[in-house]
């Protein structure tokens, strides 16, 4: 993970009339888009505080990548979650913002962020809400429609589920095939990494 800005050919995109380019956002930048996106983008119940994101940020365990047009104007944004014990980016929470979206910029996002884990020698993992457990209807449906999406660009679906504080999860990850048991012990880590080993056994549950 470089502070670098990286320039996106988005030649798959419906709107080329601007370039597209990604960099590490600044603590104001993260705090901004908290603020005016991700608490309206992301039930409640998925929203992490604001201050955790900053102190592991300080602690260097969280990072988060902003999606540009030339203009200047903010496309979508990445948050990460960088595990300090295992070779993990946990992308902990991915959208194109509301004017942006139904162009082809999640696509074009997703595939950067890939290349950048390849680059940094990372497994790149994500959680999706686990529709085995949810009720016949539309919040049903978008959550098949959101892993459909992540397999079509190249994420490949784990065994792994579980409960987390309320959820139900299932989760996804690119590169070479993982064995479920180890996927199971990765995301584990993960979790202990970052939230700490009373609150993983208070509030994690693996299926």
């Amino acid at each position: 993970m470089d502070n670098i800005s990286v320039r996106i050919n988005n030649t798959d995109t419906q709107d080329n009339a601007n370039g597209l380019y990604i960099r590490i956002l600044e603590a104001d930048e993260i705090t901004d888009i908290y603020n005016e996106h991700i608490v309206t983008d992301f039930p409640a119940s998925e929203v992490k505080p604001l201050s955790q994101m900053l102190r592991k940020r300080e602690q260097g365990q969280y990072f988060v990548y902003g999606m540009f047009e030339d203009n200047g104007e903010l496309a979508g944004y990445a948050y990460f979650i960088k595990c300090s014990n295992k070779d993990v980016y946990l992308l902990d929470y991915l959208a194109i913002v509301k004017n942006k979206r139904s162009k082809h910029l999640g696509s074009t996002f997703l595939q950067e962020l890939k290349n950048i884990a390849v680059n940094d020698d990372r497994l790149l993992m994500l959680e999706v809400e686990n529709p085995d457990y949810a009720d016949e209807g539309a919040a049903k449906d978008y959550m098949i429609k959101r892993i459909g999406f992540y397999k079509k660009n190249g994420m490949k679906l784990s065994n792994t589920s579980c409960y987390f504080l309320g959820n139900e999860y299932r989760i996804l990850y690119a590169g070479d095939e993982v064995e479920d048991d180890y996927m199971d012990e990765i995301t584990d880590t993960v979790y202990r990494d970052f939230f700490g080993d009373e609150f993983v056994d208070m509030n994690v549950r693996f299926h």
